[in-house]
């Protein structure tokens, strides 16, 4: 399976889901079948121009969106974590700055409890 092909399909996915769409709905909004689009997600399918023009259209994205990989190796760990940041980063565009600033406090007290948990247990 081609790394690009991979790629492309690791991000129209996490696009998908930031949107909260399902693939049923992005199916209906690019008229094309949702197993394509599985597959697509996959990296199993090769896209045309046209594929892809409807599928950015259909998640109001630009290409430097879409193509923004930030050369990671997508099998490594830090894809995956990389991967939920953006879920996150997306999330958070939405809400309040007093909402997100109170998230971010309470993630600190989280990692800084599991930090002295780890440091009494060694």
């Amino acid at each position: 399976m081609s790394e690009l092909k991979k790629l492309i399909g690791e991000r129209i996915r996490n696009i998908r889901i930031n949107k909260n769409l399902t693939l049923h709905q992005l199916s209906q909004l690019t008229g094309q079948q949702a197993s394509y689009l599985t597959e697509v997600e996959l990296g199993k399918r090769n896209l045309s121009v046209d594929s892809l023009e409807k599928i950015m259209n259909a998640l109001n994205i630009k290409p430097g969106e879409l193509f923004d990989f930030r050369e990671i190796d997508p099998d490594s760990q830090e894809f995956e974590t990389r991967a939920i940041l953006e879920v996150h980063y997306q999330f958070l565009l939405e809400k309040k700055s007093d909402d997100v600033r109170m998230i971010h406090r309470i993630t600190k007290e989280i990692f800084a409890s599991i930090e002295g948990a780890n440091k009494s247990s060694n």
